[in-house]
């Protein structure tokens, strides 16, 4: 009985981080919302807050599963306290960012969307583990909370998506190729993956390129118009313009032709 209170317990934290976040999320105004112009990366969205708040968030949350991680083991010592403080420290933290998000912030989206997928992500991944008859209660509201997390990523990630930054694109092709949200969506992934490719490789990072060709390829026919233009523009280098004169030092000269008597 006692370990199906720390259970409890630990699932009460689990609401609270989803049932808080969820009615803020429904209370934005759509109409407030400024997108501004910016460029293809993170570090290229308008300069705010929100990149600190995410780091203080990641520290209370990672707290906080340590904590779970303690109520869940019976040789621990009234760790209850911890779990609700450091809960309620991340949900404030979400609160700002949803308020910047509100207002326009599109780095505060961008990491508001982050926080909903790794979250999505680590519920989904806690379901999967949990095979034992007696607790598949508890894996399917697991699986509810990944859900809920993900149509939350996908809200908050289309704005700086839409901006063709690179990041949440690549996020909202997981989300599409994942059965989470119901059947994989897979053209409306690869679309992402394409955007997210092209990104990427246009700031020079042909590494997450690459990974974005890969998964383009899992999701569409490898024929398909989208993979084909990533796969040459990942392999070949931009031709030297005809028109544009060489400076003479990188021109070589013809070898001459041996003269013969």
């Amino acid at each position: 009985m006692f370990a199906s209170l720390r259970l409890h317990i630990a699932l009460l934290a689990l609401a609270l981080f989803c049932s808080g976040s969820i009615s803020l999320a429904n209370t934005n105004n759509p109409e407030t919302h400024v997108t501004p112009e910016v460029g293809p990366s993170t570090s290229e969205l308008p300069a705010s807050e929100a990149k600190k708040l995410y780091k203080r968030y990641k520290k209370a949350y990672d707290k906080s599963i340590v904590a779970i991680a303690c109520v869940r083991d019976p040789k621990c010592i009234n760790p209850e306290d911890e779990v609700l403080r450091y809960s309620k420290d991340a949900l404030r933290i979400m609160q700002k960012l949803d308020q910047l998000a509100a207002e326009g912030d599109a780095q505060a989206s961008y990491y508001r969307g982050l926080i909903a997928y790794e979250r999505g992500k680590y519920y989904d991944a806690q379901a999967e583990i949990i095979t034992h008859p007696d607790f598949i209660l508890t894996a399917t509201v697991y699986r509810r909370y990944a859900k809920e997390q993900f149509i939350l990523a996908e809200k908050y990630l289309s704005v700086p998506a839409k901006l063709n930054n690179a990041a949440a694109n690549q996020y909202l092709g997981d989300i599409y190729s994942s059965a989470i949200l119901g059947a994989p969506r897979k053209d409306k992934a690869t679309n992402y993956y394409y955007t997210a490719a092209i990104a990427y490789l246009d700031s020079g990072n042909k590494v997450d390129g690459a990974k974005m060709y890969n998964a383009m390829k899992e999701n569409a026919n490898p024929a398909d118009s989208r993979i084909v233009q990533v796969y040459a523009k990942l392999h070949n280098d931009e031709p030297i313009a005809n028109w544009r004169k060489l400076p003479e030092n990188l021109v070589q000269s013809a070898p001459k032709k041996a003269q013969h008597h």
